[in-house]
C-alpha cells in the first residue's frame, strides 16, 4: 500500500481568480450565518487548497497535471533480504523472501494518492523449493517542489537461507533450508532536498503528477533512518549451520537503528518528446546502533560509526499527457564495513511495471465543492 501527498504548485481555472480580488485570505471568508461559523475551518481548508499559486518552476521544464485524477495499474514485486554476518569466520547466512507477484490500483489527484499493492495476487515464486512468505508494506510518499520525503514499513514472515549450499555442512536434497519461522520488519525515513527544483521533476518518474519535457538533473541532500529487525525460533543459526559461525553470532533476535546523511544526484532523459529514463544513485553516510540476543540470553549493545547505504532508482516510461505507461525499479542497501561481531546487512527492492490515464475532473470537483457550500463566496 503506498500513500502519497503532492503540493499544489499548477494555476487553477478562471472561477478562482475571484478569490484575489474578493476574498484575500481566510479572514475573508463569509463566517455570518451559524452553518458559515461552524464550517469556517473547512472553508478556509479548501480555500488553501484552491487558491491560486504562482508557479514556481520553470515551465519549459515543467508541465503539471494535479488539476487531473491519475489512475494506475501497476503490477508489481518488493523484497526484504538480510543476511546475518560474522565477521570473525567471514560466514554470513542470506535470507531472502519468496517473492509475490501482484496487481494493483493506484488513485492520484492534486488532493491525494493512494495506490493499494495487492489487489489480485498472480503467484508464489515455488513454494514447494523456498516455502511461502507473507508480507505487508506499507509506504507514505511526500512529493513537494524542494523536498521529497519517502516513509516505509514493511513486515515479512517466512524466509530461505539462499546461499544453503555454499555450507559443507549442509546436508539435504533440497537446494535451501526453508525458516519459516524467520520474521522481519523494517521501518525506514528518506528525506531529500532537490537542489534543481526549478527545472527537474522527481514526480515525472515516481509520482506521475508532473511531465518533465526537456532532459534535467538535480544532486539530492537529506537524511535518512532506518530501524530492521530479525528473529527466529529458536533461532536464526541453525543447527546445519553452527559449525561455520562463532559462538558470538549465535542470534535469537537482533535489531539495528541506521541515521545519516544522504548525498547523491538523479538525472531524466527526454527523447523522442515523449518517452524519457531517469536514474538516480544515492549515497548515505552515518552510525548504526547494534542490539542483540544469543541463544544463550546473552546480549550486545553498542553504537558503531561507519554504517553506510546505497540507494539506486531507475526508470523508463512513455508519456503523452493523458495516457503513460512505463517501469520503475528501487533498491536500497543497509551494510556496514568493521569489526563489529556480528553484525546484519540488509536491502529492499521493488519493481514495478505500470500504465495509466489522468482524466480532467476540475469542473467537476469545483461544482461539488460548491454543492457542498465550501466554495460558495
Amino acid at each position: 500500500m503506498i500513500i502519497s501527498f503532492m503540493n499544489i504548485n499548477a494555476q487553477n481555472p478562471s472561477s478562482v481568480k475571484k478569490h484575489k480580488t474578493t476574498i484575500k485570505s481566510i479572514w475573508d471568508i463569509p463566517h455570518v450565518t451559524n452553518w458559515q461559523k461552524r464550517m469556517w475551518i473547512n472553508r478556509s481548508y479548501v480555500f488553501e487548497m484552491t487558491k491560486e499559486r504562482p508557479v514556481n518552476y520553470d515551465t519549459s521544464y515543467i508541465k503539471s497535471y494535479y488539476k487531473r485524477l491519475v489512475i494506475i495499474l501497476p503490477f508489481s514485486t518488493r523484497f526484504l533480504n538480510f543476511s546475518l554476518i560474522d565477521l570473525l569466520s567471514k560466514n554470513k547466512l542470506s535470507f531472502a523472501p519468496n517473492l509475490q507477484y501482484n496487481i494493483g490500483i493506484g488513485v492520484s489527484s492534486k488532493w491525494a494518492s493512494f495506490s493499494i499493492n495487492n489487489v489480485v495476487k498472480i503467484f508464489n515464486n515455488n513454494t514447494d523449493i523456498k516455502g511461502k512468505t507473507s508480507n505487508q508494506n506499507y509506504q507514505l510518499n511526500l512529493y513537494f517542489r524542494k523536498f521529497i520525503t519517502e516513509i516505509l514499513d514493511q513486515n515479512y514472515s517466512g524466509y530461505y537461507i539462499k546461499n544453503s549450499e555454499s555450507f559443507n555442512s549442509y546436508k539435504s536434497d533440497k537446494r535451501y533450508l526453508i525458516r519459516a519461522d524467520v520474521k522481519t520488519l523494517n521501518f525506514e525515513v528518506n528525506t531529500y532536498y532537490i537542489v534543481n527544483n526549478r527545472s527537474f521533476s522527481y514526480g515525472n518518474s515516481f509520482a506521475f503528477v508532473e511531465q518533465q519535457k526537456k532532459s534535467a538533473g538535480s544532486l539530492l541532500l537529506g537524511l535518512y533512518y532506518s530501524y530492521f529487525d530479525a528473529k527466529g525460533s529458536p533461532s536464526l543459526v541453525t543447527s546445519a549451520f553452527k559449525s561455520s559461525f562463532d559462538t558470538l553470532s549465535l542470534i535469537h533476535n537482533g535489531h539495528t537503528y541506521n541515521i545519516g546523511v544522504n548525498l547523491g544526484y538523479i538525472y531524466t532523459l527526454v527523447f523522442l518528446k515523449r518517452f524519457y529514463s531517469t536514474a538516480s544513485y544515492v549515497q548515505g553516510f552515518g552510525g548504526e546502533q547494534v542490539n542483540y540476543q544469543r541463544d544463550d540470553n546473552s546480549t550486545y549493545n553498542k553504537w558503531v560509526n561507519g554504517a553506510e547505504k546505497s540507494e539506486v532508482r531507475l526508470a523508463f516510461g512513455y508519456d503523452d499527457g493523458k495516457y503513460f505507461a512505463g517501469a520503475m525499479g528501487m533498491y536500497d542497501y543497509f551494510f556496514y564495513r568493521g569489526n563489529v561481531n556480528p553484525t546484519f546487512d540488509y536491502s529492499y527492492g521493488k519493481f514495478m511495471v505500470y500504465i495509466g490515464y489522468r482524466f480532467a475532473i476540475l469542473k467537476k470537483e469545483r461544482k461539488l465543492l460548491h454543492n457542498l457550500k465550501l466554495i460558495d463566496y
